[in-house]
């Protein structure tokens, strides 16, 4: 299955790069530290979900067996 990846239509790519460069550096570094931590989060919950649905599956396949 593929993730469909979202695009915020309502700023243009230039008006984000904009907004981007008036952030002092530091705010900059927070704001990426806190993406990264929530890609991090969010990558894990799928993991989880994946290898949650696989034990079912395969617990679903044993009881079929017999």
């Amino acid at each position: 299955m593929m993730i469909k990846q979202r695009w915020l239509a309502f700023l243009e790519q230039e008006c984000l790069e904009a907004l981007w460069e008036r952030f002092p550096e530091q705010a900059r570094e927070e704001v990426t530290q806190h993406y990264a931590r929530l890609m991090a989060r969010a990558s894990v919950e799928r993991i989880r979900a994946l290898r949650k649905n696989e034990e079912n599956r395969e617990v679903g396949d044993e009881s079929n067996d017999g």
